[in-house]
């Protein structure tokens, strides 16, 4: 475990002097910011009834947004961070270290999944700033006289990230087989174009991982009894699945 942490510590230090950091931070500033000009400059169009809560609106139009983003942002992210490794042949320079390859895999892997927390994280951050500037540049729309749900943002944030294990392992494992880049993209970006023809509906949506986060766009839960949707239940399957199949593949890869 030791070791895991500080392979951990290791590359997050190093993950801060590359793009992928940015891309992190100002990927999720795009939504808020585009909300906050939105509102800026239609600002009549989003006076609520009275009584109304305006965050309510405010965040479920912004997690549509990042819904459709975030996937972009994942497969951008893991096919950088492989792309940096690759280019500067950094992979000899990890073997050197007196750890197993077990403890370099997980270190990475959690580097990768503390990177989209972070991304999800800073996007509610964003948002609630941008209502609060919404807030008082007009105080017909009522920021001011309400708060967040905090409740069912969180909610509804943990079964967003719930959706997108499964295209996190499946291209932490695919950087690991293809080593261009190119075409790691073009599969990310081919299974979000037939994600979106198929507007997350269709018989084989739930297991095909690109369509989950297009299945909580304007989310209405299939039943009050059961927390997660069938589609949660198979992301969870796909990431533990691929997330041992990419061990098992870095573990050969790079033995000896």
């Amino acid at each position: 475990m030791k070791d895991v942490i500080n392979v951990y510590l290791s590359e997050l230090i190093k993950l801060r002097r590359t793009f992928a950091f940015w891309l992190t931070v100002l990927g999720a500033a795009i939504i808020p910011l585009t909300m906050l000009i939105t509102y800026v400059y239609n600002w009549h169009m989003f006076i609520p009834a009275s009584g109304a809560n305006p965050w309510a609106e405010m965040y479920a139009r912004a997690f549509n947004g990042i819904i459709l983003f975030m996937p972009l942002y994942i497969i951008l992210l893991i096919g950088l961070t492989y792309h940096l490794e690759y280019k500067a042949n950094a992979w000899k320079h990890l073997f050197v270290l007196p750890v197993s390859k077990r403890a370099l895999f997980l270190g990475k892997y959690l580097i990768v999944l503390t990177m989209v927390f972070s991304f999800m994280t800073l996007f509610l951050l964003f948002t609630w700033i941008a209502g609060g500037l919404v807030g008082f540049y007009k105080a017909e729309l009522g920021f001011r006289r309400h708060n967040p749900d905090v409740f069912t943002v969180l909610d509804f944030s943990i079964k967003v990230l719930i959706a997108v294990l499964a295209i996190i392992s499946i291209h932490f494992w695919l950087g690991l087989k293809i080593r261009n880049l190119v075409s790691v993209l073009g599969i990310g970006l081919a299974g979000m174009a037939l994600a979106i023809l198929m507007n997350g509906r269709g018989g084989y949506a739930d297991f095909f991982p690109y369509a989950y986060p297009i299945m909580l766009m304007n989310y209405v839960p299939s039943s009050p009894d059961a927390y997660l949707e069938r589609f949660h239940w198979v992301s969870l399957t796909y990431f533990a699945l691929f997330s041992l199949l990419a061990l098992s593949k870095f573990v050969k890869s790079f033995r000896g």
